[in-house]
């Protein structure tokens, strides 16, 4: 029996170590974005925080959102019915009212693992509120015990977001196990940048088991 608890305690480490370093890339890509986003608004050429033309010719995506899938997660033991998702992309104001982009995102549990890129239409309401929709290619995904593997799947996306710092989204997405809807939130611009970054931080710690 000790035993068996060793093997457990040690596969939850492992699955923790697993998301910190998922969580540390995000991290790091965040970062980057960010520094370029600062280097280009300076020039006028991009923006951190997204609005409409005129304000901005061209913006940063950098976002941070927790999913729930309404239906059974993937994977055969997988109660973790939440998933992380880390977001960067960049797009461009077409007219005052719409803009085109894309981006990459990472989305994990210590179950489950998505990643991918995604093509993004957005439809500007007004300054304040945006309609985004947002077809996905599934590239790497994984189930149960994180084994990362090539493997292509889909996903389609709707959200809601006002002033880019706050959204819903809804999801569906077929990919390995079958075909799920999911719901969830997420952040944008500098809320998102910044718990993009803190999250690794509190992965590392919670892996700490010392």
């Amino acid at each position: 029996m000790r035993d068996c608890a060793v093997g457990a305690g040690t596969g939850g480490r492992k699955a923790r170590v697993r998301i910190a370093r998922a969580a540390v890339l995000a991290c790091a890509l965040l970062v980057a974005s960010a520094r370029t986003a600062a280097a280009q608004a300076r020039e006028g050429r991009a923006c951190f925080q997204p609005q409409p033309m005129p304000m901005c010719r061209s913006f940063w995506v950098t976002e941070f959102g927790l999913q729930y899938y309404l239906s059974q997660p993937p994977g055969v033991n997988n109660q973790r019915r939440y998933q992380v998702i880390w977001e960067l992309g960049w797009m461009r104001n077409r007219t005052p009212g719409d803009a085109v982009g894309g981006s990459i995102f990472i989305a994990t549990n210590d179950h489950v693992h998505r990643s991918g890129v995604r093509a993004r239409y957005r439809r500007w309401i007004g300054d304040e509120t945006s309609v985004d929709i947002s077809p996905a290619l599934i590239v790497f995904q994984s189930s149960e015990n994180l084994e990362v593997r090539a493997e292509l799947g889909a996903a389609l996306q709707a959200a809601v977001s006002y002033h880019d710092w706050l959204g819903l989204t809804a999801q569906l997405e077929a990919a390995s196990g079958g075909v799920r809807l999911q719901t969830g939130f997420r952040l944008g611009s500098y809320p998102g940048a910044a718990a993009g970054v803190g999250l690794p931080l509190v992965a590392l710690l919670a892996g700490d088991d010392s």
